[in-house]
């Protein structure tokens, strides 16, 4: 009964780690994205597909108990789990290089701005001594 508890738990935690990347998919909508995270975003989407297939398979053969069994050994389901593991890294890494890009962009923008703004001021203290 213990090892029907712990499968059960694991199972638990394949749908709830599915549901959180969908969550966060779900936030990236409406923004722009570059080749690369797309391409992994598209690799995650696939190891969830052949998460739930190889889930659905073994369930579809009505063996509910073999199921929960076979997701604690079965090299399949543990290989794909942790294909999942190593992409939403990948995911995590890429995410913090995209916004580092972004805050590097923000920045030379806010100083050419800045560039802009003194010698506007310049030119207007300029302007106002020549008209003194």
């Amino acid at each position: 009964m213990k090892d029907v508890a712990a499968n059960c738990d694991t199972l638990m935690h394949i749908f709830e780690r599915v549901n959180f990347f969908l969550q966060r998919l779900n936030r990236y909508t409406g923004i722009p994205f570059t080749k690369d995270f797309t391409e992994l975003l598209g690799k995650i989407m696939a190891q969830i597909l052949s998460i739930l297939a190889l889930s659905t398979k073994m369930m579809t053969e009505r063996r509910m108990k073999k199921l929960l069994k076979r997701l604690m050994g079965k090299t399949n389901v543990e290989d794909a789990l942790l294909r999942l593991d190593l992409l939403t890294k990948e995911e995590s890494l890429m995410v913090a290089a995209r916004n580092l890009e972004v805050t590097h962009t923000i920045k030379v923008l806010v100083e050419n701005i800045d560039d802009k703004l003194q010698r506007l001021l310049l030119l207007v203290g300029t302007v106002v001594d020549h008209q003194s």
